[in-house]
């Protein structure tokens, strides 16, 4: 079984940490529910920028920290303390 990409690790992280179902994401971000829970489990490792973005926002985080662009975490676990919120 392959390794849970960042992004995925970090989206259910994010999103747990929000008390949010995945339904509940998907309706935010305007995506389906499939989306939600496929990019979660690793099924769905690469989504597209477009759909990247709007789960970042919905969960109020940057998109930087949910694709973890500048290495910041090498760690296995995710600390969703450790989030960084959107600048506005």
């Amino acid at each position: 079984m392959s390794e849970i990409p960042i992004f995925a690790r970090r989206v259910k992280a994010v999103r747990e940490k929000r008390r949010m179902s995945q339904q509940e994401l998907a309706s935010k971000a305007d995506t389906s529910y499939q989306t939600i829970w496929r990019i979660e489990r690793g099924k769905h490792a690469e989504p597209g920028i477009y759909v990247a973005r709007k789960i970042a926002r919905a969960l109020d985080v940057s998109l930087d920290y949910l694709v973890d662009l500048y290495e910041e975490s090498h760690d296995s676990e995710i600390n969703p303390a450790d989030m960084d919120p959107v600048c506005a």
